[in-house]
């Protein structure tokens, strides 16, 4: 078993069409940043004609783990869900490959393709071919090592709250940025600018990156540090976008609250729903209600405003 040293470890599986959603929702839980592919079979003609999924085959459901302190326990923990999710059929057992920081950013470009949320967002990888219609808000993302892709319920619930928003003209502070998906929608949609705050070292390369890739640099700021920290505390926006999980929301409840100007909103998403009350009970006491409610599965997404 690999528990030390530099690198990532891929942990897929195979499920059938039944088990695939109950995998996947096991997978977000320790792969980093709740990242996960899903690869669907395919079959097609001979000639190569007629492409379309297999549903008689099963689907391939990955992850990643970062080869750290706490790469035992996180994959100890998959193997167990695992087997628990294999005694109803349909799962399969999990297979492990370590990878490079490199090799591992080629493989997730393998499962990242273009993708459409809500009315008019489009997020497209650096390296796919795509021609723009009019009304499309276009993100243009690679997510390198930091997830925050689209794919994951928690992002694409936070993008579909934002629309809610008029974001006309606004200041965002975004906190827990990734890939910084959300900051560069809000500025589509019509933000005058963002801050990005980012405590992973390698998520914030990435963020960079996709800030220069969308040419943002002028509209986006990129901030390396702790929410608790990184903002003089009279700095306060009107609209906040905090995509974690529900105890770092909770235990950062307070100082996300302080930057919140009056009257303003904090999306709040990452919440697996039995953990809700937890982020309802920690805004409640600062004032905060929820206006509006997602949920796609077990995923929450919360609009709060102080009232």
């Amino acid at each position: 078993m690999v528990d030390s040293g530099p690198g990532w470890l891929e942990v897929s599986v195979e499920a059938n069409a039944e088990s695939v959603e109950a995998v996947s929702e096991l997978m977000a839980r320790y792969g980093y940043n709740q990242g996960v592919a899903i690869e669907e079979p395919y079959k097609q003609d001979e000639d190569g004609d007629n492409l379309e999924i297999d549903p008689t085959r099963p689907v391939t459901v990955r992850t990643w783990l970062a080869v750290d302190a706490r790469l035992h326990e996180q994959r100890t923990a998959i193997e167990q869900g695992l087997w628990h999710l294999s005694r109803i059929g349909g799962v399969g057992t999990p297979s492990y490959e370590e990878r490079a920081e490199e090799d591992w950013a080629n493989a997730w470009k393998e499962h990242f393709q273009i993708l459409r949320i809500g009315k008019n967002f489009v997020v497209r990888p650096s390296w796919r071919e795509y021609d723009a219609q009019p009304d499309d808000l276009m993100i243009h993302l690679d997510p390198g090592m930091a997830f925050g892709t689209g794919l994951h319920p928690s992002t694409e619930m936070c993008m579909l709250l934002m629309e809610d928003i008029n974001l006309a003209g606004q200041n965002v502070l975004d906190v827990g940025a990734g890939s910084g998906i959300l900051s560069i929608g809000a500025i589509r949609s019509g933000a005058v600018s963002a801050v990005a705050v980012e405590i992973d070292s390698v998520a914030v390369k990435s963020l960079r990156e996709n800030v220069e890739l969308n040419d943002m640099q002028d509209q986006i700021e990129v901030i390396d540090g702790d929410i608790k920290a990184a903002l003089p505390p009279d700095r306060t926006f009107p609209v906040v976008l905090a995509n974690l999980i529900a105890r770092i929301l909770a235990d950062n409840a307070e100082a996300i609250a302080s930057h919140v100007a009056p009257a303003g909103v904090v999306i709040a998403s990452g919440v697996i729903e039995e953990r809700e009350q937890l982020v309802l009970d920690a805004f409640a006491a600062l004032g905060f209600s929820v206006t509006k409610r997602k949920q796609a599965r077990d995923w929450v997404a919360l609009m709060l405003e102080r009232g």
